[in-house]
């Protein structure tokens, strides 16, 4: 097989990472879910990142192109993650990137965008650009578009093992 013919594993092109949240890291948090007591208990954050084609540090028709089909993959992903996870007893949401709130949650006026600083705790690098930020991948750069996903399920979970260890 020559180099020309590698045939991309989900591994090149999708990156899963479950961590539990630190204490300190749920009060980055706390606003962005009313209602839900995140501050005691088990919080485990998936980060979910795709690979793109494009650079996402510019601007043009093909990057916005990409950004909303890789915004639709990650939301119609994170739908059937949190429905799976709510099947087993657990509760789940995640954030949706066009607008930085909880997609299944009650209204808050909290956001957590990508280029958020509380990304950096969680091992993105953010670049300011000076017009804008960027989150950068640490294999992939800047190509790279990040999701995130919260759950009171344990990093032991089946469901997160299973995605996690793809």
């Amino acid at each position: 097989m020559t180099e020309d013919s590698h045939i991309p594993l989900p591994s090149d092109r999708l990156e899963y990472i479950a961590q539990e949240c630190p204490d300190i890291m749920k009060v980055d948090f706390k606003n962005l879910f009313p209602g839900r007591d995140i501050m005691n208990g088990t919080l485990t954050l998936v980060t979910i990142s795709q690979r793109t084609d494009n650079d996402m540090s510019m601007w043009n028709t093909d990057v916005d192109e990409e950004r909303e089909a890789l915004l639709a993959a990650f939301i119609q992903g994170a739908k059937e993650i949190c429905e799976a996870l709510e099947s087993g007893g657990y509760w789940a949401d995640f954030i949706d990137p066009s607008c930085g709130k909880p997609f299944l949650g009650p209204h808050t006026n909290a956001t957590l965008f990508e280029t958020d600083e509380a990304y950096r705790k969680l091992g993105f690098e953010i670049e300011d650009l000076g017009c804008c930020k960027v989150i950068r991948h640490h294999l992939w750069g800047t190509k790279c578009y990040v999701g995130c996903l919260f759950t009171n399920a344990p990093l032991s979970h089946p469901i997160i093992e299973v995605m996690t260890d793809s």
